[in-house]
């Protein structure tokens, strides 16, 4: 039996909600794989397209097809919300994430086409965030990065040469100048993320609504930096004098050094504490009371009732960076603070929303009403559109 009709069968079982747990668990590693993407949405086409010219069938077979797979018990379970009944396993809970993604696509693909249907796209539509930030330099004078061209020289401070590269990036370049130089910020409005290569070499990437202070020029015993919000680091390796020149990002309360590693810092004042995310290599974070190694794929999490450190699945903290949200079974208020922060959108409760945990993935260059779509679809919480500001309600359905 060759792929396509294998993955053919495992589609078919699990509409027949008749997968087992390896079965289940082999169709999630097919749909991560992305190579057989345009074939999933085939067969999600051929499903849904009986049902395409009437919006309300539509719908119901849409949902019929996110129901919750109740597989073999004795297996890992976690409890999907808003369903508060049986607990299901967390990889039938995974089908279901990329399940609504590519459902979500091949909705508003379908129902575009068929001038019989008509779909309600709200007129207050928001556009997604994009390449946005202003470059503060040392004498305050500002400079609105995604307005400068390509490869024109943007600022130079103590001989340094400040650049934007040809893919965007804000890049410093300092010739053979290693006198310490003032300080430059470089922050992102809600809507907005950029790329910063620091003066030597490492790289940074800013999530909407943060900021990164840094030296033109670094010392010569160490680097530091000041987060606030959110920043991905990828550290380059610096030697003086036969040794490795620290790295340290100062974010609140905590301070981390580094001598060459991969990590996401989420420092966001209206999040549960600061949260420090090992991709690869090491890292020592450093509070007033605590002083913790960190492996591969472990979070220190500190805040104010105190810390701790856990085991992470990494892409989810490093969607953002990667273009995505990825929803795994998290609570709708974090969901949307996230959204609020790339959308530049308020958000306005009009219900007291209860303990719903959804799970999700979809680009973060769709439109809102997109991402809005398929989070209704996963849940029962509802949006609208108003005004540039998210109407957030619960239906049970």
């Amino acid at each position: 039996m060759n792929s396509e009709q294998h993955i053919r069968l495992l589609f078919k079982k699990y509409l027949a909600n008749d997968c087992s747990a390896s079965e289940a668990a082999e169709l999630i590693d097919m749909i991560r794989s992305g190579e057989n993407k345009v074939l999933i949405e085939n067969l999600i086409s051929q499903h849904l397209g009986n049902y395409a010219a009437d919006e309300s069938l539509y719908k119901a077979a849409s949902e019929q097809l996110f129901k919750k797979l109740d597989l073999s018990a004795g297996s890992e379970e976690i409890l999907i919300a808003p369903h508060r009944k049986p607990m299901y396993l967390k990889i039938a809970a995974a089908i279901v994430v990329m399940l609504a993604a590519y459902t979500t696509f091949y909705f508003l693909k379908s129902t575009a086409a068929n001038r019989s249907t008509v779909i309600t796209v709200p007129q207050d539509d928001v556009l997604p965030g994009g390449n946005k930030a202003i470059l503060v330099l040392s004498d305050g004078h500002q400079v609105e990065l995604n307005e400068m061209q390509v490869g024109k020289n943007i600022a130079e401070e103590e001989g340094v040469i400040i650049k934007k590269s040809a893919d965007g990036q804000l890049a410093y370049h300092s010739g053979n100048n290693h006198k310490p130089g003032g300080l430059n910020t470089v922050k992102t409005p809600k809507g907005g993320q950029f790329q910063v290569i620091l003066p030597d070499g490492s790289k940074v990437w800013l999530n909407a609504a943060s900021s990164v202070t840094y030296p033109a020029v670094f010392n010569a015993s160490e680097r530091r930096v000041i987060l606030t919000g959110e920043g991905y680091f990828e550290v380059a390796t610096v030697m003086r004098n036969n040794k490795k020149v620290p790295f340290i990002v100062e974010s609140g309360k905590q301070k981390i050094e580094v001598l060459g590693t991969r990590f996401n810092v989420n420092a966001y004042d209206d999040e549960t504490g600061i949260k420090t995310t090992l991709i690869e290599g090491k890292v020592k974070v450093v509070t007033e009371n605590e002083t913790v190694i960190l492996k591969p794929s472990q979070e220190f999490n500190l805040r104010a009732e105190g810390i701790s450190t856990k085991k992470v699945d990494v892409e989810p903290v490093i969607d953002w960076k990667n273009g995505d949200f990825i929803f795994a079974d998290e609570d709708i208020k974090s969901i949307m603070r996230k959204i609020g922060r790339w959308y530049n959108v308020e958000l306005v409760y009009e219900s007291e929303i209860p303990n719903e945990n959804l799970s999700g993935q979809i680009s973060r260059s769709r439109n809102l009403s997109d991402v809005l779509r398929m989070l209704e679809l996963s849940g029962d919480t509802k949006f609208r559109i108003i005004n540039n500001t998210i109407h957030i309600s619960y239906s049970k359905k």
